[in-house]
């Protein structure tokens, strides 16, 4: 049941966010149509000219900005399109941050990721493998105060897939137990991933562990 549910979300989500789409490239031919009027208009004064510029300038960047999220989004929803797939790791890492980033803006915490030094991938169920880091930045963004930072980045442990998940900043006493907190909340998830979490504490890498299990 748990499965046809999660299909026919993903179905769902990646269906609207090709409309949404849809609907920007309608607003940005429109807006380019009107600057190519202004910008061939030659008769005559045309009052506020450079302003009606600048607004469609803004118009077009809020344009590729909401494309850029809907893109994210429609992947986002295909993450769930199979329980086990192929995943590129730096795609994951920018994909993960992406869609977490402004729950981070909103205490004031960076988000990072340090790309790996050769393409990994691995496979695995993307959506849950998304849940968990999710809920680890979600728990350090809540950790750290603000002006702090959350570096992503993968570490060579072939076959095993590990990332760490930097937290830079003040942290308050205690914050080690966040992944023993994680790992009993994730329990079932971690279980079914075969993957585990754990804290690192080596100096400028403190931060939490995520150790992943590839599917053969």
């Amino acid at each position: 049941m748990r499965d046809l549910e999660m299909a026919f979300l993903g179905k769902i989500t990646a269906s609207m966010t090709h409309e949404i789409k849809n609907t920007y490239a309608i607003i940005l031919e429109s807006s380019g149509l009107l600057s190519d009027l202004l910008t061939f208009h030659k008769e005559g004064p045309f009052p506020h000219k450079e302003k009606f510029h600048k607004v469609l300038g803004s118009i077009n960047d809020q344009v590729h900005r909401g494309v850029a999220l809907a893109t994210r989004l429609n992947q986002f929803a295909h993450s769930m399109d199979e329980p086990v797939a192929s995943i590129k790791v730096a795609d994951l890492l920018e994909l993960v941050v992406a869609l977490t980033r402004r729950l981070a803006r909103r205490r004031n915490v960076e988000l990072q990721v340090i790309a790996p030094d050769r393409e990994t991938t691995f496979r695995s169920d993307p959506f849950r493998v998304q849940l968990v880091l999710g809920s680890v930045i979600e728990q350090l963004v809540a950790t750290l105060e603000s002006g702090g930072k959350i570096i992503l980045q993968p570490l060579p442990d072939a076959p095993e897939v590990t990332i760490l998940c930097e937290a830079q900043g003040d942290k308050p006493a205690g914050w080690e137990g966040l992944s023993a907190d994680l790992a009993t909340s994730l329990k079932d998830i971690l279980a079914a991933l075969g993957a585990r979490l754990a804290v690192s504490s080596a100096p400028a890498k403190e931060g939490v562990i995520l150790t992943i299990s590839a599917v053969p």
